[in-house]
């Protein structure tokens, strides 16, 4: 717990003993509901009458997949708070005197809230091409349309039907997505059913505006009251008022606008490395630029809303805004080759530090009271989250929240910090600012370290497996460039007769950046030579390379440097004239070009 003395100016930190006050416990699940045909078994003794075996089966997987059957929703919860009793126990002391003590008992859950209930939900696609009632005239409204029905025992009976549909009033502009809802919780003749009205519309690229309205718990109108009167009582009698105040809710009507994240698939992003910045050719450095733009735009999903509210109690303004931070870069490049010819050794893959979803929210009443909350959610495994979060709660003041979920289920711990009424600025800045040191400490200070560590210690151990086979690798080059050598000079000859393409020199390994070039010496440079294979690829005085093609398994050539990114440097005269040009493992070569020329 939290106290600043504003008088004296010190902040006190007061560890209490943490106990258990309240729980909510909550679960539902889908299944496809179940028809009479499927219950008897029918359709399928049918189709197995009518169709071989095989073709019964998918004829009758694919019915399946056409019908789009019901879904039924069984959902339960239960909430409450968490008591403690005491017993008054009589204790005779060695003395005679005797002492009453209240001696507590086991914890019993206090049930505040239980609700069962169910639902039904139904698609309607292209009511056109079905048969029976709802290919009729009058139904073609339900076309693209969805329907539900849900219904709850507890804690009280209610009924509740929906309809949404796409309502286009213009050809080729954006629909309007409409929610209808109609809410019975008691009897027809003591109260109309509760309405309510959802319309929501693209107004921009993933923007969007919506309009909603709700009826609330209303009464029937003296007209109709005294309409219906030789028929039924429309009226409410004060028993039944009396049972229903807990479930009684206000009108209401919210206009807000929203900004959806925008959806982007998941690539994989090679390490900004400055020294490989300086040996990259304008075209792979414009390539790196669109793929560092794309991994910015994934990575920020940024979202916002903003919300009006308006009932008889009062109005409101709302705010939200979202997006990923810590977004983070590869621990080391991706490979650019592996082997494949004696084995495949893939490496790990290079994904980015998992980021955080960060969610301010803000409401602001008409009396100036103030309500927010800042939050922080992160993918600690691939189907796992975790998060915490700190804000300000009318009932409870300030509050901090540790969620955990999996697979949409969710578990939420609440801890109340201080009360409310000594919540103030420095408390609440407090509250937030530590968890965020601890975590940034925690992220930059060991879980990054600790991932770049071992991607690194992975992929020495794969150089180290791969080495190992390069001397056989170049032994079997040499034999190949031994065999074609002979025929390689003849062309090249031939070639410089008529003063066509003439390899000179051909180099292909890693080459390191200038800064590590002055470290390392010669003999620690790993390079091969392979002027006879690329030799051997000259036809009809031209020399083409495309870029699908893995270039150390080219016959002749070798890996010399395993999982590095390596370069072709082709050296050539045409027509008498020196030239000269290099090609990465991505990209393409052609000769001659006017662009190789050299002087």
């Amino acid at each position: 717990m939290i106290e600043v003395d504003e008088d004296a100016g010190e902040v006190y930190f007061h560890i209490p003993s943490p106990s258990l006050s309240s729980y909510a416990v909550r679960y539902s699940f889908k299944a496809p509901l179940p028809t009479s045909k499927v219950l008897v078994g029918k359709e399928e003794a049918e189709e197995e009458d009518e169709q071989p075996d095989g073709e019964a089966t998918r004829q009758k997987v694919h019915s399946y997949e056409e019908a789009q059957g019901p879904e039924i929703t069984f959902n339960a919860g239960i909430s409450g708070n968490l008591r403690r009793s005491f017993r008054q126990v009589r204790f005779q002391i060695e003395g005679g005197e005797i002492e009453t003590r209240a001696v507590p008992l086991p914890l019993f859950i206090a049930a505040r809230d239980i609700s069962l209930g169910a639902g039904v939900a139904q698609r309607f696609g292209d009511v056109a091409s079905m048969k029976g009632i709802l290919a009729k005239r009058p139904f073609a409204f339900l076309r693209d349309s969805a329907f539900a029905l849900n219904a709850a025992l507890l804690p009280t009976p209610l009924l509740q039907a929906t309809i949404v549909k796409a309502i286009q009033p213009i050809p080729g502009t954006q629909p309007f997505h409409v929610n209808a809802s109609a809410i019975v919780t008691n009897s027809l003749l003591k109260t109309p059913p509760m309405l309510g009205l959802h319309v929501t519309k693209e107004i921009g690229e993933r923007k969007h505006a919506f309009c909603s309205w709700s009826s609330g718990t209303i009464l029937w109108p003296e007209v109709l009251k005294v309409l219906f009167s030789p028929i039924a009582r429309l009226d409410l009698d004060p028993e039944s008022a009396m049972s229903m105040t807990a479930f009684v809710q206000q009108s209401q009507f919210q206009l807000g606008f929203l900004s959806v994240p925008k959806q982007t698939r998941n690539t994989m992003v090679m390490d900004d490395d400055d020294d490989e910045a300086e040996e990259e050719d304008e075209e792979e450095a414009g390539f790196r630029q669109i793929r560092k733009k794309a991994r910015s735009e994934a990575d920020a999903a940024e979202s916002w809303q903003t919300v009006v509210t308006a009932s008889p109690e009062g109005a409101g303004l709302s705010l939200a805004y979202a997006r990923n931070v810590f977004n983070g870069k590869a621990a080391s490049e991706l490979a650019r080759s592996e082997w494949s010819s004696e084995g495949h050794y893939s490496l790990p893959s290079a994904s980015e530090p998992r980021s955080v979803r960060v969610e301010v929210r803000s409401t602001v009443n008409m009396d100036l009271s103030l309500a927010w909350n800042i939050s922080g959610t992160r993918q600690v495994g691939r189907f796992t989250r975790m998060g915490f979060g700190v804000g300000v709660e009318g009932g409870r003041g300030l509050v901090m929240t540790a969620s955990w979920s999996r697979l949409g289920q969710k578990i939420s711990l609440p801890i109340a910090v201080c009360p409310m009424d000594v919540v103030n600025a420095d408390a609440a800045a407090l509250a937030v600012i530590f968890p965020w040191v601890a975590y940034c400490a925690l992220e930059f200070g060991y879980i990054r370290p600790r991932e770049r560590r071992q991607r690194r210690r992975a992929i020495a151990r794969r150089q180290k497996q791969l080495k190992r086979l390069i001397p056989k690798k170049r032994a079997e080059s040499q034999q190949a460039i031994e065999l074609m050598a002979e025929q390689v000079h003849r062309r090249q000859a031939r070639e410089e007769e008529q003063g066509g393409l003439v390899i000179t020199k051909a180099e292909y390994g890693h080459y390191p950046s200038p800064k590590k070039w002055a470290n390392d010496s010669a003999k620690d440079l790993e390079i091969a030579d392979v002027t006879i294979p690329v030799a051997a690829l000259v036809d009809r005085g031209q020399l083409v390379i495309t870029k699908d093609i893995v270039k150390f398994q080219i016959l002749g050539f070798y890996d010399p440097a395993p999982l590095l990114p390596k370069k072709l440097k082709i050296w050539y005269t045409y027509h008498g004239k020196e030239h000269f040009v290099e090609a990465n493992d991505s990209e393409g070569v052609a000769c001659p070009m006017r662009a190789h020329l050299l002087g």
